[in-house]
């Protein structure tokens, strides 16, 4: 049958592309998100480049998760940390932004252009203003750090508020006259969405390309537009942009006035805190900047340095981990044969797991029940790891109840970590959550283990009849 994200808005808007442009490809839009995720998975997948080999590196990344953010179980884990679902989405959000800002190497991967969609139009939360602690957490992040957002909900708001019994462009908050809990919404919305998504990157492209053309050393070089994040040094005065072109007049005075900005630090601005004062904010950027200069390298410099300008952004991302996937993510990882194969250069031992696909989600799973184990093996490492993390789903009902698992790592006889893992919780639904373990070795009193050492990674279900791991990252740090 076709798949569930055939319709759903990049799908469409992928579609809409290709036959806008009579049948070139000329634009690739990925889906990497997991179903029952949210931000703070995002910081994981990205932070360990857990995207398909295949997938290159991304000129655009859009953040599409507010409605998941806005989802009761992201309440519940806000409460758990002791914070309030506002705290929540703005500590989330900032870490994913200075993430994905912060180049992974320099001239190899600039910062891909990040936007944010707020889609939220649900009725988790009943207080309207409540609902638009997603939408004002986008507003502020977008504008101190510079990023562009597009919002499907501002923009149908007040036909929903208006009627809110309608479910064309949000979730369907009525059935059989009583008011009800819908969070995602139907078929109308993707449609809608896919054409307010088109029309903002088309308009982000139609005024970039009015902008000025920046004078060029050849007539091979990449033609570049001058804007607020072009920044250029004149004898080491910022000349501002300004060009007298296109019918704008020259400057006629030749004296300068005095108390201009200095050029602006390169990298991106301090984080924001309570604490982060107008006094001190210059100050700050401009040591960070000093402090990790080379990440912030401009593309001349990179060209200066011999790499090519087609490289500098669509090499693929760096892999910082010795082992890793997640179900759906990799081309052959939907079914379980390919989940199979994944595992099966590792697994040393195994006694009643199995990878299996139930109700369309797949996972690798304890189908002796009670007290089924495995092992993953991993001979002379040529990396160091520090850190091990699972992404595994939890769930409710009869067959979760007490669901547990155990964990250990190994290094030739020290024990490295240990957890059990619990696999289910009261909440009626099924959720992913990523449980990390970090590796410590007490006898050296040092952290992870060195190129070179053996890892051992034994599993043991202790609890339930039943678990899921739908991902693994064992990685550097």
């Amino acid at each position: 049958g076709p798949n569930r994200r055939d319709g759903a808005w990049p799908a469409r808007l992928n579609h809409f592309l290709i036959n806008l442009f009579h049948g070139m490809e000329l634009i690739n839009l990925q889906t990497m998100a997991l179903g029952g995720t949210n931000t703070e998975t995002a910081i994981t997948m990205w932070d360990y480049s857990l995207l398909a080999g295949d997938i290159p590196y991304p000129d655009i990344l859009i953040n599409a998760y507010a409605t998941n953010d806005m989802h009761w179980n992201s309440m519940q884990d806000a409460i758990a940390r002791n914070q309030t679902l506002e705290q929540s989405l703005y500590k989330l959000s900032q870490e994913f932004i200075r993430m994905v800002m912060t180049p992974k190497k320099s001239c190899r991967h600039a910062p891909p252009m990040l936007l944010y969609l707020d889609d939220y139009l649900g009725n988790e939360q009943n207080e309207v203003l409540t609902t638009l602690a997603s939408s004002q957490t986008i507003n502020l992040m977008s504008s101190y750090y510079g990023i562009g957002s597009i919002s499907y909900a501002d923009a149908v708001r007040d036909v929903v508020y208006g009627d809110t019994k309608e479910w064309w462009l949000s979730s369907q908050w009525y059935e059989g006259g009583k008011y009800i809990r819908g969070v995602h919404p139907h078929m109308g919305t993707h449609i809608a969405m896919s054409w307010v998504v088109a029309f903002n990157l088309f308009n982000l492209v139609t005024t970039y390309c009015s902008l000025p053309e920046i004078e060029t050393q050849s007539a091979t070089d990449t033609i570049r537009r001058l804007h607020a994040g072009t920044e250029r040094n004149n004898k080491g005065e910022w000349d501002y942009g300004y060009q007298s072109i296109n019918g704008l007049p020259p400057l006629q005075a030749a004296k300068k006035l005095g108390g201009g900005p200095r050029e602006k630090p390169r990298g991106i601005p301090p984080p924001l805190t309570r604490d982060l004062s107008l006094e001190h904010i210059s100050d700050e950027w401009r040591e960070d900047s000093v402090e990790n200069a080379p990440l912030w390298k401009t593309i001349p410099e990179c060209l200066a340095e011999g790499h090519f300008d087609d490289a500098i952004d669509h090499d693929s991302l760096p892999k910082p981990c010795l082992f890793s996937w997640v179900v759906n993510m990799e081309r052959f990882l939907d079914k379980p044969k390919g989940l199979n194969n994944k595992l099966k250069p590792y697994l040393t031992s195994n006694s009643g797991w199995s990878a299996e696909a139930d109700n369309n989600k797949l996972g690798w799973v304890p189908s002796s029940g009670l007290g089924s184990k495995f092992t993953l093996e991993f001979k002379k490492v040529a990396q160091p790891v520090h850190m091990m993390t699972w992404m595994i789903m939890r769930s409710y009902g009869e067959k979760w109840d007490g669901s547990k698992l155990k964990v250990e790592a190994w290094s030739g006889e020290k024990l490295l970590a240990r957890d059990e893992i619990v696999g289910f919780h009261d909440k009626k639904t099924s959720e992913t959550y990523n449980i990390k373990m970090k590796l410590f070795d007490q006898e050296s009193d040092s952290i992870g283990i060195p190129p070179g050492s053996d890892l051992k990674v034994t599993f043991e279900l202790v609890g339930g009849t039943t678990f899921k791991i739908s991902g693994m990252a064992i990685c550097d740090h």
